[in-house]
Formats: C-alpha cells, sequence, structure tokens
C-alpha cells in the first residue's frame, strides 16, 4: 500500500466525515477547517473502507433519532460519495489491516474494533512519509498511545 507523492498523508476518521456530511453544529468549523487545510499543504486523504459504513450508520441514527429531516439525510450521503471522490481508501479492501487492527484493538472494547483499521491504515502509510490520523476521538489518542506510538494525531477540539 504505497502512499502517493506528496508531502504527507492524513488518515481521515469517520466522525470529521460525519461532521462535514450532516453540518454538525459543534464540529463543522474545525473539521471543515482541518480538511481543508490538509488539502492545501497537498496531503493526500486516505480512509479505510470501514468509513462508508459507520457513516451510513450514523446518518441513519441520526435520520431515525429526528437529529436529521429525510432530505438532510439524502444530502448527507451525497455529500459523503463527493468527500470520498477525494479520499484513497484500500485497493484490496481492509482485509490486509485485519492483522494489526485487531493488536491494536486487544484490551479494549468491541466499540473500538474500528478504531484499529484507521491506526493500522497510518501506520501502514507512515512507512511512506508523513502521516496524521486526523479526529475527534479522545478514545484514539490513549488506543494510538498503547499501542501505535509512531502515529500522529490530530485531535480536533469538540
Amino acid at each position: 500500500m504505497s502512499q502517493p507523492s506528496s508531502p504527507g498523508a492524513v488518515v481521515i476518521d469517520a466522525n470529521i466525515l460525519i461532521s462535514l456530511c450532516t453540518k454538525e453544529p459543534l464540529t463543522f468549523t474545525q473539521a471543515n477547517a482541518a480538511f481543508n487545510d490538509y488539502g492545501q499543504k497537498g496531503w493526500a486523504y486516505h480512509a479505510p473502507n470501514v468509513v462508508v459504513a459507520e457513516s451510513l450508520f450514523v446518518f441513519c441514527r441520526k435520520l431515525q433519532d429526528g437529529q436529521l429531516t429525510a432530505i438532510e439525510h439524502a444530502e448527507s450521503v451525497e455529500f459523503l460519495q463527493d468527500y470520498l471522490a477525494l479520499i484513497t481508501v484500500p485497493g484490496n479492501g481492509d482485509a490486509s489491516l485485519l492483522p494489526r487492527a485487531e493488536e491494536v484493538r486487544s484490551g479494549y472494547g468491541c466499540t473500538r474494533s474500528a478504531d484499529g483499521l484507521y491506526i493500522a491504515l497510518a501506520e501502514e502509510l507512515a512507512k511512506s512519509g508523513a502521516v496524521e490520523l486526523l479526529t475527534f476521538d479522545k478514545g484514539t489518542v490513549n488506543q494510538v498511545a498503547k499501542n501505535a506510538p509512531s502515529v500522529k494525531i490530530n485531535l480536533l477540539p469538540s
């Protein structure tokens, strides 16, 4: 899994895409500024394939909970497609990330399972150059510190 020639790569956590796509009132401004900043610096965007399932699940929950209207939900899905056109996902799916993702998840609850895929992807990309993991999730910071200290986290305030 080689990184395209760029100043760096940023792994985009689903919570960032969800904020961008649903225009979250408390986090959209920070997510949008960070996403655009990486783009202006020429960094390549990456995410594991699981980002799609995680995002769609949250969009659906927000629709069911009345946080999104049917129109807003449909727009969020369209925005997700637009963002995904800018994001490189592993060509062979997330399968190559599984062994390391499980090592990273070990000792944490099942709710941290997908985080291991983002962290494993960041580690893999770091073999080719500068990488950051962009997230709102404070728990990821602890998981990285314990299991993947070479991964740099850009934790946005939420």
